[in-house]
């Protein structure tokens, strides 16, 4: 049984609090059918401001740093300090632009309960709050991530056993699972895949995505759903899907830098191993 909490905490979404809380009653049922995963008891969703988001990812930058600096050995701080460096400096550039265009993200909480953040703005200068289909897509996407997060313990199942899980992967198995999961369940509620991509951008929206101080990142961004989709599909219809999540237990069955690139070298190797 998985409760659900719907906060609004701009206190100024009361509608969008209602909607969303609506959708999550429809799509969590779904999530276990589909991925075979268990939610955790409580799945937490949060209306928040872009300044609350900004402040949430550089919380989350924190606590992952200061996690991998006690998993490395003393000789490779340095390299751990410039790795930190580089990335607070590109979201400090960064951030200021994006906090408007970002729909959610899903963070870990405490108890390794996981929370889902919404920015209104996000949601309005993307499209999704436009059309009910677009923002269960989104929801749906951010739940199976609270599922993830239970079944490898925000990935702390990789990370006793691998002093460093390479983030490329763990991003592209998160993002691609999610994204396929969330096309099988919009398909089940509406009878064909839903992608919020296809929204209705706002001008605002399309002005800051071509910035040039943005752009790459973003584009680049857009890679672990379309890459990873396709591996963990080709990877589902290959296995199965009790075979795939083995990877939510075992650091080892994570995707190499080579089965990204071609899925069925990747669904070869799970088949394969024990």
């Amino acid at each position: 049984m998985t409760d659900i909490e719907v906060l609004d905490e701009t206190g100024t979404n009361a509608t969008l609090q209602h909607r969303v809380d609506r959708i999550l009653t429809e799509v969590v049922p779904l999530v276990q059918p589909t991925t075979e995963l268990d939610l955790p008891h409580l799945v937490i969703f949060r209306i928040v401001s872009p300044q609350t988001w900004q402040s949430e990812q550089v919380s989350q930058m924190n606590q992952a740093f200061t996690a991998l600096r006690t998993r490395q050995p003393w000789w490779k701080m340095l390299a751990v300090v410039r790795r930190e460096a580089a990335a607070r400096s590109a979201f400090r550039r960064t951030a200021p632009l994006l906090r408007d265009l970002v729909m959610g993200a899903t963070l870990s909480g405490p108890d390794l309960l996981s929370e889902t953040i919404l920015t209104p703005e996000g949601l309005l200068h993307s499209g999704v709050s436009t059309d009910e289909t677009y923002l269960t897509q989104v929801v749906a996407h951010e739940l199976v991530h609270h599922a993830q997060n239970r079944a490898s313990k925000h990935g702390t199942r990789w990370a006793d056993s691998r002093s460093a899980p390479p983030r490329l992967a763990i991003s592209i198995l998160e993002e691609g699972h999610a994204r396929w999961a969330d096309r099988q369940m919009t398909r089940q509620l509406f009878g064909t895949p839903v992608d919020a991509d296809t929204a209705p951008r706002s001008d605002h929206y399309l002005r800051v995505a071509g910035d040039p101080r943005v752009a790459d990142m973003y584009a680049a961004r857009q890679i672990p759903y379309t890459v990873g989709c396709k591996l963990v599909e080709a990877a589902v219809q290959s296995v199965g899907i009790q075979r795939l999540n083995q990877v939510w237990r075992d650091g080892l069955l994570l995707p190499s830098q080579r089965e990204m690139s071609a899925p069925e070298l990747w669904a070869t190797r799970l088949r394969t191993m024990t």
